[in-house]
């Protein structure tokens, strides 16, 4: 099988409202113009921006997943290309992890470059967001059901990906991870009472190391029916 050496990614992110319903769209194809992947997927709602990153972090992710070296990633926000090149800061607090996961992205790889392309060189990553946001539900590559949400969010927690699992959350919902070692956990888990209200108990991890709430209405807003627990696909 030959390995893919390099390959040209377009993203895009949308969100109605700003925030909003929101998607985002990614393609990746080699070096010939041969198109590997095309996703689209469906987000919780959210703004343009967090987005616009989102659909960044899936697509280097997909592209380690393909054995790429080198990435070309072309996008038509300005802004972001800005921001993932250095000319200007990330402040907004709800953007600097989705900023450190590509950061984080970006070592396995050998080089990978930013650019901005106008609206009309971008339209098919706009086309999968688009289908996404439109279908209200996930694309190709994205998980399906209504517990995909929930599903991702423990995918993220097992695979030690924080920022990823506050991305997929609400602001109707609160992630929280205890920082320490064991005993700290242990005392934790021991002196608990429980979420504080509006909120619900959603999931607290056995070793007390993650903690998610939620209120019935985050629920509702993302179409997910409320579940105390959902086992994971592996153990802890």
């Amino acid at each position: 099988m030959t390995r893919i050496e390099s390959v040209v990614i377009h993203t895009d992110g949308a969100s109605r409202g700003n925030p909003g319903p929101a998607s985002i769209g990614v393609v990746i194809a080699d070096e010939d113009g041969r198109v590997l992947l095309e996703l689209g997927e469906a987000l919780r709602p959210t703004t343009n921006n967090v987005a616009e990153y989102t659909a960044v972090i899936r697509a280097l992710e997909r592209a380690a997943e393909l054995g790429a070296r080198r990435v070309r990633a072309m996008m038509d926000s300005q802004l972001v290309v800005r921001q993932l090149n250095g000319s200007y800061r990330v402040k907004h607090p709800e953007m600097i992890p989705l900023y450190r996961r590509v950061l984080e992205l970006i070592q396995r790889f050998e080089s990978v470059t930013f650019e901005h392309v106008p609206r009309e060189e971008n339209v098919e990553a706009d086309r999968m967001a688009n289908q996404a946001l439109d279908g209200g539900g996930a694309g190709a590559g994205a998980p399906a059901g209504s517990e995909s949400v929930v599903a991702g969010l423990f995918k993220a927690l097992v695979e030690d990906r924080p920022a990823d699992a506050r991305a997929l959350l609400a602001d109707s919902f609160q992630y929280h991870r205890i920082k320490g070692n064991r005993q700290d956990q242990q005392e934790f888990a021991a002196g608990w009472q429980g979420p504080p209200g509006p909120f619900v108990y959603t999931v607290l991890r056995s070793d007390a190391v993650d903690v998610v709430y939620s209120t019935m209405e985050g629920y509702e807003a993302l179409g997910v029916p409320y579940m105390a627990h959902i086992a994971p696909e592996r153990r802890w």
